[in-house]
Protein backbone atom coordinates (compact mmCIF):
# COMPACT_ATOMS: atom_id res chain seq x y z
CA UNK A 1 0.00 0.00 0.00
CA UNK A 2 1.58 3.91 -0.68
CA UNK A 3 1.57 6.28 1.56
CA UNK A 4 0.61 10.03 0.27
CA UNK A 5 2.06 12.81 1.62
CA UNK A 6 2.53 16.67 0.10
CA UNK A 7 5.84 17.06 1.29
CA UNK A 8 8.87 15.08 3.23
CA UNK A 9 11.18 16.50 5.23
CA UNK A 10 14.83 14.36 5.65
CA UNK A 11 16.14 15.55 8.93
CA UNK A 12 14.87 16.75 12.15
CA UNK A 13 17.06 19.24 13.52
CA UNK A 14 15.34 22.55 14.86
CA UNK A 15 14.62 23.96 10.91
CA UNK A 16 13.33 20.93 9.70
CA UNK A 17 10.92 19.91 12.46
CA UNK A 18 10.24 23.92 12.54
CA UNK A 19 9.29 23.67 8.73
CA UNK A 20 7.27 20.76 9.50
CA UNK A 21 5.71 21.68 12.18
CA UNK A 22 4.28 25.08 10.46
CA UNK A 23 3.38 23.00 7.32
CA UNK A 24 1.45 20.28 9.19
CA UNK A 25 -0.52 23.43 10.95
CA UNK A 26 -1.54 24.99 7.92
CA UNK A 27 -3.22 21.37 6.72
CA UNK A 28 -0.35 19.71 4.64
CA UNK A 29 0.78 16.22 4.66
CA UNK A 30 4.22 15.83 6.06
CA UNK A 31 6.53 12.99 6.81
CA UNK A 32 9.64 13.81 8.88
CA UNK A 33 12.25 11.37 8.77
CA UNK A 34 15.78 10.88 10.81
CA UNK A 35 18.34 8.40 10.36
CA UNK A 36 19.00 9.36 14.21
CA UNK A 37 16.49 9.86 17.14
CA UNK A 38 16.12 12.72 19.88
CA UNK A 39 17.27 13.73 22.11
CA UNK A 40 20.54 14.00 20.34
CA UNK A 41 23.90 15.85 20.20
CA UNK A 42 24.76 18.72 18.29
CA UNK A 43 26.57 22.08 18.12
CA UNK A 44 25.13 25.33 16.86
CA UNK A 45 23.75 26.62 19.80
CA UNK A 46 23.56 30.69 19.34
CA UNK A 47 21.29 32.48 18.68
CA UNK A 48 21.13 36.08 17.76
CA UNK A 49 18.75 39.22 18.00
CA UNK A 50 18.11 38.21 14.36
CA UNK A 51 17.30 34.33 15.37
CA UNK A 52 14.38 36.20 17.76
CA UNK A 53 13.12 38.51 15.48
CA UNK A 54 12.27 35.57 12.98
CA UNK A 55 10.94 33.06 15.70
CA UNK A 56 8.79 35.61 16.68
CA UNK A 57 7.41 36.59 13.63
CA UNK A 58 7.05 33.03 12.75
CA UNK A 59 5.17 32.54 15.66
CA UNK A 60 2.62 35.15 14.53
CA UNK A 61 2.41 34.17 11.06
CA UNK A 62 1.10 31.07 11.65
CA UNK A 63 -0.89 30.98 15.20
CA UNK A 64 2.30 29.22 16.84
CA UNK A 65 2.02 30.64 20.34
CA UNK A 66 4.08 27.51 21.46
CA UNK A 67 6.67 28.41 19.52
CA UNK A 68 6.46 32.08 20.77
CA UNK A 69 8.46 31.84 24.25
CA UNK A 70 11.94 30.72 22.39
CA UNK A 71 12.33 34.29 20.98
CA UNK A 72 13.68 35.68 24.34
CA UNK A 73 15.08 34.50 27.38
CA UNK A 74 12.78 35.70 29.86
CA UNK A 75 9.60 34.58 28.43
CA UNK A 76 11.56 30.96 28.04
CA UNK A 77 12.67 30.56 31.20
CA UNK A 78 8.85 31.16 32.73
CA UNK A 79 7.41 29.15 30.20
CA UNK A 80 9.82 26.22 29.29
CA UNK A 81 11.34 25.80 31.99
CA UNK A 82 11.98 21.79 30.99
CA UNK A 83 13.88 23.26 27.63
CA UNK A 84 17.74 23.39 28.52
CA UNK A 85 19.22 26.86 27.62
CA UNK A 86 22.06 29.52 28.66
CA UNK A 87 21.68 33.60 28.70
CA UNK A 88 23.02 35.87 25.86
CA UNK A 89 22.79 39.02 26.86
CA UNK A 90 25.62 39.88 23.37
CA UNK A 91 29.29 39.18 22.23
CA UNK A 92 32.49 39.29 24.34
CA UNK A 93 35.90 39.30 22.97
CA UNK A 94 39.08 38.49 25.23
CA UNK A 95 42.33 38.41 23.66
CA UNK A 96 45.00 35.55 25.06
CA UNK A 97 48.61 35.99 24.24
CA UNK A 98 50.85 32.47 24.19
CA UNK A 99 52.32 31.86 27.95
CA UNK A 100 51.09 35.33 29.11
CA UNK A 101 47.71 35.32 31.45
CA UNK A 102 44.86 38.16 30.35
CA UNK A 103 46.36 41.31 30.69
CA UNK A 104 44.10 43.35 33.70
CA UNK A 105 46.25 46.74 32.96
CA UNK A 106 45.21 46.44 29.25
CA UNK A 107 41.77 45.31 29.47
CA UNK A 108 39.71 47.70 27.34
CA UNK A 109 42.19 47.55 24.36
CA UNK A 110 42.12 43.70 24.42
CA UNK A 111 38.75 43.06 24.81
CA UNK A 112 35.28 44.05 23.25
CA UNK A 113 31.84 43.40 24.57
CA UNK A 114 28.70 43.95 22.67
CA UNK A 115 25.52 44.16 24.11
CA UNK A 116 22.45 42.62 21.96
CA UNK A 117 19.59 43.38 24.78
CA UNK A 118 18.85 46.06 27.15
CA UNK A 119 17.60 43.62 29.64
CA UNK A 120 17.99 39.88 30.96
CA UNK A 121 14.48 39.05 30.53
CA UNK A 122 14.92 40.02 26.82
CA UNK A 123 18.08 38.43 26.04
CA UNK A 124 19.17 36.38 23.75
CA UNK A 125 19.73 32.26 24.09
CA UNK A 126 22.15 29.49 23.85
CA UNK A 127 20.39 26.40 22.53
CA UNK A 128 21.06 23.02 24.25
CA UNK A 129 20.24 21.67 20.95
CA UNK A 130 19.48 17.84 22.05
CA UNK A 131 16.86 19.62 24.45
CA UNK A 132 15.11 22.20 21.59
CA UNK A 133 15.28 19.99 18.75
CA UNK A 134 13.29 17.37 20.84
CA UNK A 135 10.99 20.19 21.56
CA UNK A 136 10.27 21.20 18.05
CA UNK A 137 10.27 17.71 16.49
CA UNK A 138 7.91 16.76 19.18
CA UNK A 139 5.85 19.80 17.93
CA UNK A 140 5.58 18.38 14.43
CA UNK A 141 4.21 15.57 15.60
CA UNK A 142 1.71 17.01 17.61
CA UNK A 143 0.66 19.49 15.01
CA UNK A 144 -0.17 16.12 12.61
CA UNK A 145 3.32 15.55 10.99
CA UNK A 146 4.44 11.91 11.05
CA UNK A 147 7.88 11.59 13.11
CA UNK A 148 10.23 8.65 11.48
CA UNK A 149 13.01 8.18 13.61
CA UNK A 150 15.96 5.95 12.96
CA UNK A 151 14.81 5.72 9.25
CA UNK A 152 16.55 6.29 6.19
CA UNK A 153 15.90 7.46 2.42
CA UNK A 154 17.05 4.38 0.66
CA UNK A 155 15.46 5.79 -2.96
CA UNK A 156 13.53 8.23 -4.55
CA UNK A 157 12.49 8.50 -8.23
CA UNK A 158 10.96 12.06 -9.12
CA UNK A 159 8.21 11.94 -12.02
CA UNK A 160 7.89 15.15 -13.61
CA UNK A 161 5.06 14.55 -15.29
CA UNK A 162 3.26 13.90 -12.43
CA UNK A 163 5.40 16.23 -10.68
CA UNK A 164 5.35 13.53 -7.57
CA UNK A 165 8.60 11.35 -5.92
CA UNK A 166 7.78 7.47 -5.16
CA UNK A 167 9.80 6.98 -2.07
CA UNK A 168 11.37 3.50 0.12
CA UNK A 169 12.24 3.78 3.48
CA UNK A 170 14.15 1.91 5.68
CA UNK A 171 13.67 1.87 9.35
CA UNK A 172 15.67 0.25 11.99
CA UNK A 173 14.20 -0.30 15.15
CA UNK A 174 13.52 -3.09 17.72
CA UNK A 175 10.43 -4.68 15.74
CA UNK A 176 11.49 -4.67 12.42
CA UNK A 177 14.53 -4.24 9.97
CA UNK A 178 12.26 -4.41 6.63
CA UNK A 179 12.02 -2.10 3.83
CA UNK A 180 8.63 0.07 4.34
CA UNK A 181 6.65 0.68 1.74
CA UNK A 182 6.11 2.45 -1.09
CA UNK A 183 5.70 6.21 -0.12
CA UNK A 184 4.58 9.15 -2.52
CA UNK A 185 5.23 13.04 -2.05
CA UNK A 186 5.22 16.40 -4.45
CA UNK A 187 8.16 17.82 -2.53
CA UNK A 188 11.78 16.37 -0.78
CA UNK A 189 13.05 19.42 1.91
CA UNK A 190 16.50 18.56 2.37
CA UNK A 191 16.90 19.23 6.32
CA UNK A 192 19.94 16.82 6.66
CA UNK A 193 22.85 19.74 7.28
CA UNK A 194 26.14 19.05 6.67
CA UNK A 195 25.46 15.07 5.30
CA UNK A 196 23.31 16.41 2.44
CA UNK A 197 20.75 14.10 0.36
CA UNK A 198 24.28 12.76 -1.35
CA UNK A 199 22.53 9.90 -4.04
CA UNK A 200 21.34 9.47 -7.42
CA UNK A 201 18.27 10.63 -7.33
CA UNK A 202 19.18 14.25 -6.10
CA UNK A 203 22.43 15.28 -8.26
CA UNK A 204 23.86 18.15 -5.90
CA UNK A 205 27.20 18.03 -5.57
CA UNK A 206 30.13 19.93 -3.31
CA UNK A 207 30.97 23.18 -4.56
CA UNK A 208 33.16 25.15 -1.87
CA UNK A 209 35.84 26.08 -3.70
CA UNK A 210 34.99 29.70 -3.43
CA UNK A 211 34.98 30.35 -0.15
CA UNK A 212 37.56 32.05 1.79
CA UNK A 213 36.80 30.76 5.05
CA UNK A 214 38.87 27.39 5.83
CA UNK A 215 38.77 26.45 9.86
CA UNK A 216 37.85 23.29 11.32
CA UNK A 217 37.13 23.03 14.90
CA UNK A 218 37.15 20.72 18.05
CA UNK A 219 34.30 20.91 20.50
CA UNK A 220 32.50 19.02 23.54
CA UNK A 221 30.15 20.29 26.57
CA UNK A 222 31.66 20.35 29.96
CA UNK A 223 30.94 20.75 33.06
CA UNK A 224 32.66 22.34 35.30
CA UNK A 225 33.99 25.41 33.18
CA UNK A 226 35.13 28.49 35.98
CA UNK A 227 33.48 31.62 35.50
CA UNK A 228 35.53 34.40 33.65
CA UNK A 229 35.66 36.89 36.98
CA UNK A 230 39.52 37.60 36.04
CA UNK A 231 37.94 39.63 33.04
CA UNK A 232 35.18 41.45 34.89
CA UNK A 233 35.66 45.16 35.08
CA UNK A 234 33.02 48.19 35.84
CA UNK A 235 32.09 49.47 32.44
CA UNK A 236 30.85 46.23 31.41
CA UNK A 237 27.23 46.64 29.89
CA UNK A 238 26.89 42.69 31.24
CA UNK A 239 28.40 39.66 32.39
CA UNK A 240 30.78 38.94 29.77
CA UNK A 241 29.87 35.10 30.72
CA UNK A 242 26.29 35.66 29.45
CA UNK A 243 27.21 35.72 25.98
CA UNK A 244 28.70 34.21 23.10
CA UNK A 245 32.63 34.55 24.26
CA UNK A 246 35.27 34.51 22.11
CA UNK A 247 39.23 33.81 23.70
CA UNK A 248 40.57 34.96 20.18
CA UNK A 249 43.65 33.48 19.88
CA UNK A 250 46.67 34.09 17.32
CA UNK A 251 45.40 32.01 14.66
CA UNK A 252 42.01 30.90 15.41
CA UNK A 253 39.58 31.39 18.69
CA UNK A 254 37.78 29.34 21.65
CA UNK A 255 34.49 29.63 22.04
CA UNK A 256 32.59 29.59 25.67
CA UNK A 257 28.83 29.03 25.58
CA UNK A 258 27.36 28.76 29.34
CA UNK A 259 23.65 26.77 30.03
CA UNK A 260 21.83 27.71 32.62
CA UNK A 261 22.48 24.06 34.35
CA UNK A 262 26.06 24.11 34.60
CA UNK A 263 26.62 22.76 31.09
CA UNK A 264 29.17 24.69 28.89
CA UNK A 265 29.65 24.53 25.12
CA UNK A 266 33.61 24.84 24.55
CA UNK A 267 35.26 24.78 20.97
CA UNK A 268 38.81 25.40 19.75
CA UNK A 269 38.22 26.80 16.05
CA UNK A 270 42.03 26.85 13.86
CA UNK A 271 42.96 26.77 10.21
CA UNK A 272 41.66 23.76 8.57
CA UNK A 273 45.54 22.72 7.94
CA UNK A 274 45.50 22.31 11.57
CA UNK A 275 46.10 19.03 13.25
CA UNK A 276 42.82 17.63 15.18
CA UNK A 277 42.86 15.97 18.64
CA UNK A 278 41.56 16.16 21.93
CA UNK A 279 45.19 16.38 22.66
CA UNK A 280 45.60 19.21 21.23
CA UNK A 281 42.75 20.63 22.18
CA UNK A 282 44.06 20.46 25.98
CA UNK A 283 47.43 21.47 24.63
CA UNK A 284 46.45 24.67 23.25
CA UNK A 285 45.10 25.56 26.30
CA UNK A 286 47.26 24.96 28.22
CA UNK A 287 49.58 27.87 25.99
CA UNK A 288 47.31 30.58 27.60
CA UNK A 289 47.19 30.84 31.00
CA UNK A 290 44.00 31.88 31.77
CA UNK A 291 42.04 29.53 29.24
CA UNK A 292 44.18 26.69 31.54
CA UNK A 293 42.52 28.05 34.71
CA UNK A 294 39.19 28.23 33.41
CA UNK A 295 39.34 24.83 32.44
CA UNK A 296 41.62 23.27 34.86
CA UNK A 297 38.44 21.53 36.82
CA UNK A 298 36.33 20.91 33.51
CA UNK A 299 34.97 17.59 32.70
CA UNK A 300 33.68 16.57 28.83
CA UNK A 301 30.21 15.13 29.08
CA UNK A 302 29.11 14.85 25.58
CA UNK A 303 29.28 13.78 22.89
CA UNK A 304 29.33 10.23 23.51
CA UNK A 305 31.51 7.95 21.22
CA UNK A 306 30.08 6.15 18.65
CA UNK A 307 30.83 2.65 20.36
CA UNK A 308 30.89 3.46 23.91
CA UNK A 309 29.75 5.46 26.35
CA UNK A 310 32.64 7.26 27.06
CA UNK A 311 32.25 11.56 26.11
CA UNK A 312 34.79 11.98 23.02
CA UNK A 313 35.27 15.45 21.32
CA UNK A 314 33.63 15.92 17.92
CA UNK A 315 35.67 17.09 15.50
CA UNK A 316 35.36 18.92 11.94
CA UNK A 317 38.49 19.26 9.73
CA UNK A 318 36.16 21.87 7.57
CA UNK A 319 33.46 23.58 8.11
CA UNK A 320 33.10 25.95 5.15
CA UNK A 321 30.85 24.16 2.81
CA UNK A 322 28.19 24.42 0.06
CA UNK A 323 26.50 22.62 -2.27
CA UNK A 324 25.77 23.20 -6.00
CA UNK A 325 21.96 23.96 -5.98
CA UNK A 326 19.91 25.02 -3.72
CA UNK A 327 16.68 23.43 -5.81
CA UNK A 328 16.07 21.13 -8.50
CA UNK A 329 12.76 19.75 -9.59
CA UNK A 330 11.03 18.30 -6.41
CA UNK A 331 13.32 19.44 -4.01
CA UNK A 332 14.47 21.98 -2.06
CA UNK A 333 17.25 22.70 0.90
CA UNK A 334 17.26 24.68 3.50
CA UNK A 335 20.07 26.97 4.53
CA UNK A 336 21.67 23.99 6.93
CA UNK A 337 21.97 21.93 4.33
CA UNK A 338 23.08 24.27 1.75
CA UNK A 339 25.83 25.62 3.16
CA UNK A 340 27.66 26.98 6.48
CA UNK A 341 30.66 29.18 6.69
CA UNK A 342 31.82 28.93 9.95
CA UNK A 343 30.48 29.85 14.16
CA UNK A 344 32.62 33.08 14.84
CA UNK A 345 28.97 35.59 14.41
CA UNK A 346 26.50 32.80 15.52
CA UNK A 347 25.10 33.23 12.03
CA UNK A 348 23.58 29.87 11.59
CA UNK A 349 20.79 29.62 13.47
CA UNK A 350 19.12 32.94 12.11
CA UNK A 351 20.68 31.88 8.64
CA UNK A 352 18.52 28.44 8.94
CA UNK A 353 15.69 30.20 10.29
CA UNK A 354 15.38 32.49 7.68
CA UNK A 355 14.98 29.37 5.43
CA UNK A 356 11.95 28.29 7.27
CA UNK A 357 10.58 31.74 6.90
CA UNK A 358 10.91 31.28 2.99
CA UNK A 359 10.33 28.17 2.62
CA UNK A 360 7.01 28.14 5.00
CA UNK A 361 5.65 30.71 2.46
CA UNK A 362 6.58 28.87 -0.61
CA UNK A 363 5.15 25.30 0.08
CA UNK A 364 1.85 26.93 0.94
CA UNK A 365 1.40 28.74 -2.00
CA UNK A 366 -0.19 27.54 -5.21
CA UNK A 367 2.60 25.30 -7.63
CA UNK A 368 3.38 28.48 -9.93
CA UNK A 369 4.03 30.50 -7.17
CA UNK A 370 5.84 27.76 -5.50
CA UNK A 371 8.15 27.30 -7.91
CA UNK A 372 9.02 30.43 -8.82
CA UNK A 373 9.41 31.64 -5.12
CA UNK A 374 12.19 29.04 -4.75
CA UNK A 375 13.83 29.86 -8.07
CA UNK A 376 14.26 33.07 -6.47
CA UNK A 377 15.02 31.30 -3.10
CA UNK A 378 17.64 29.16 -4.30
CA UNK A 379 19.39 32.52 -6.11
CA UNK A 380 19.77 34.34 -2.62
CA UNK A 381 21.00 31.21 -1.17
CA UNK A 382 24.06 31.40 -3.09
CA UNK A 383 24.64 35.27 -2.58
CA UNK A 384 23.65 34.71 1.82
CA UNK A 385 26.73 32.18 1.85
CA UNK A 386 29.14 34.59 -0.41
CA UNK A 387 28.05 37.36 2.24
CA UNK A 388 28.78 35.72 5.58
CA UNK A 389 31.80 33.92 4.15
CA UNK A 390 33.15 37.22 3.33
CA UNK A 391 32.08 38.43 6.56
CA UNK A 392 33.99 35.88 8.48
CA UNK A 393 36.98 35.48 6.69
CA UNK A 394 38.45 38.87 7.14
CA UNK A 395 38.50 38.46 10.84
CA UNK A 396 40.84 35.29 10.39
CA UNK A 397 42.71 37.58 7.55
CA UNK A 398 43.36 40.04 10.49
CA UNK A 399 44.57 37.89 12.70
CA UNK A 400 47.04 38.20 14.72
CA UNK A 401 45.93 42.05 15.42
CA UNK A 402 43.47 42.29 17.68
CA UNK A 403 42.54 45.66 16.51
CA UNK A 404 42.16 44.91 13.22
CA UNK A 405 40.39 41.62 13.89
CA UNK A 406 37.42 43.73 16.01
CA UNK A 407 37.86 46.37 13.52
CA UNK A 408 36.94 43.78 10.72
CA UNK A 409 34.06 42.21 13.62
CA UNK A 410 32.22 45.68 13.19
CA UNK A 411 31.53 44.70 9.54
CA UNK A 412 29.60 42.23 10.86
CA UNK A 413 27.53 43.98 13.56
CA UNK A 414 27.04 47.01 11.02
CA UNK A 415 24.92 43.87 9.12
CA UNK A 416 22.87 42.37 12.22
CA UNK A 417 22.26 46.09 13.10
CA UNK A 418 20.96 47.16 9.88
CA UNK A 419 19.38 43.76 8.98
CA UNK A 420 17.51 43.79 11.92
CA UNK A 421 15.70 47.60 11.33
CA UNK A 422 14.71 45.78 8.30
CA UNK A 423 12.80 43.07 10.82
CA UNK A 424 11.73 45.71 12.57
CA UNK A 425 10.00 47.72 10.13
CA UNK A 426 8.90 44.22 8.47
CA UNK A 427 10.10 40.84 9.65
CA UNK A 428 9.16 39.11 6.20
CA UNK A 429 10.07 41.22 3.32
CA UNK A 430 13.82 42.27 3.39
CA UNK A 431 14.55 44.48 0.30
CA UNK A 432 18.38 44.43 1.23
CA UNK A 433 18.65 40.95 1.51
CA UNK A 434 19.63 38.42 4.68
CA UNK A 435 21.80 40.38 6.59
CA UNK A 436 21.99 43.30 3.97
CA UNK A 437 23.79 40.77 1.38
CA UNK A 438 22.01 42.58 -1.24
CA UNK A 439 22.78 46.68 0.25
CA UNK A 440 24.37 48.42 -2.94
CA UNK A 441 25.51 50.92 -0.27
CA UNK A 442 26.81 48.52 2.37
CA UNK A 443 28.52 45.45 0.09
CA UNK A 444 30.72 47.63 -1.52
CA UNK A 445 32.44 48.72 1.89
CA UNK A 446 32.90 45.48 3.43
CA UNK A 447 34.43 44.09 0.31
CA UNK A 448 37.02 47.09 0.19
CA UNK A 449 37.99 46.62 3.68
CA UNK A 450 38.40 42.90 2.96
CA UNK A 451 40.81 43.63 0.22
CA UNK A 452 42.80 45.89 1.86
CA UNK A 453 43.54 42.67 4.39
CA UNK A 454 44.22 40.48 1.90
CA UNK A 455 46.50 43.34 0.11
CA UNK A 456 48.31 43.64 3.42
CA UNK A 457 49.04 39.56 3.67
CA UNK A 458 50.78 39.95 0.73
CA UNK A 459 52.60 42.54 1.08
CA UNK A 460 53.68 41.16 4.36
CA UNK A 461 53.15 44.36 6.10
CA UNK A 462 50.33 42.89 8.51
CA UNK A 463 51.59 43.79 11.58
CA UNK A 464 53.50 47.37 10.51
CA UNK A 465 52.37 50.47 9.79
CA UNK A 466 49.48 49.91 7.18
CA UNK A 467 48.09 46.99 9.03
CA UNK A 468 47.42 49.55 12.31
CA UNK A 469 45.46 52.32 9.94
CA UNK A 470 43.14 50.17 9.60
CA UNK A 471 40.84 50.25 12.39
CA UNK A 472 40.76 53.82 11.95
CA UNK A 473 39.92 53.65 8.16
CA UNK A 474 36.77 50.93 9.35
CA UNK A 475 35.93 53.56 11.05
CA UNK A 476 35.49 56.54 8.80
CA UNK A 477 33.89 53.83 6.17
CA UNK A 478 31.01 52.20 8.80
CA UNK A 479 30.59 56.29 9.73
CA UNK A 480 27.58 56.43 7.85
CA UNK A 481 25.85 52.95 9.55
CA UNK A 482 27.36 53.48 12.73
CA UNK A 483 24.95 54.71 15.69
CA UNK A 484 26.13 52.67 18.76
CA UNK A 485 29.61 54.03 18.95
CA UNK A 486 31.78 51.13 17.42
CA UNK A 487 35.24 51.93 17.07
CA UNK A 488 34.48 55.32 19.34
CA UNK A 489 37.81 55.33 21.60
CA UNK A 490 35.23 57.02 23.95
CA UNK A 491 33.18 53.81 24.19
CA UNK A 492 36.60 52.52 25.76
CA UNK A 493 35.06 48.61 23.56
CA UNK A 494 31.76 48.32 25.57
CA UNK A 495 28.60 48.36 23.14
CA UNK A 496 25.63 48.74 25.72
CA UNK A 497 23.07 48.34 23.10
CA UNK A 498 23.23 47.56 19.84
CA UNK A 499 20.21 46.17 18.33
CA UNK A 500 16.82 47.55 17.03
CA UNK A 501 13.46 46.90 19.32
CA UNK A 502 13.10 43.60 19.45
CA UNK A 503 10.18 42.15 17.33
CA UNK A 504 9.89 39.68 20.16
CA UNK A 505 8.03 42.10 22.32
CA UNK A 506 4.84 42.37 20.33
CA UNK A 507 4.11 38.97 21.13
CA UNK A 508 3.64 38.82 24.56
CA UNK A 509 0.03 38.39 24.08
CA UNK A 510 0.73 34.75 22.50
CA UNK A 511 3.06 33.96 25.50
CA UNK A 512 0.35 35.20 27.72
CA UNK A 513 -2.32 33.14 26.10
CA UNK A 514 -0.22 30.09 26.33
CA UNK A 515 0.92 30.75 29.97
CA UNK A 516 -2.80 30.62 30.70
Amino acid sequence: MTRRYDIIVVGSGFSGSLLAWILASQGRSVLLIDRSKHPRFAVGESSTPTADFLLAYLAQRWNLPALAPLASWGQWKELYPEILCGKKRGFSYYRHHPGQPLNRENLHAESMLVAASARDAWSDTHWLRSSVDAFLADQARSAGATLLESTQLLSARFDPLANRWTCTLKTACASTKDTEPSIEANWIVDATGHQGLQSPWIDNPDDSSFMQTRTGALFGHFEGVAPFAAATCPEDPFCGDDAAQHHVLDDGWVWMLRFDHGVTSVGLVQPSSTQRSERTFWEVLERHPSLAELMQDAKLVAPLGHDTAKPTMGSVDRMSRCRARASGPGWVCLPVSYGFVDPLHSSGIAHSLSGVVRLAEALVSDRNDCYESIRAYGADLRREIQWLDLLVAGCYAAQPSFESFMAYACMYFVSAIEFEKQLAVDPGRWPNGFMQSQDSRWVPVVNQAYEFLVRSRQTQDRNESTLSRFPMQVRGWIEPWNRVGLLDPASANRISHSVAPKYASSIEGLCRSLAK
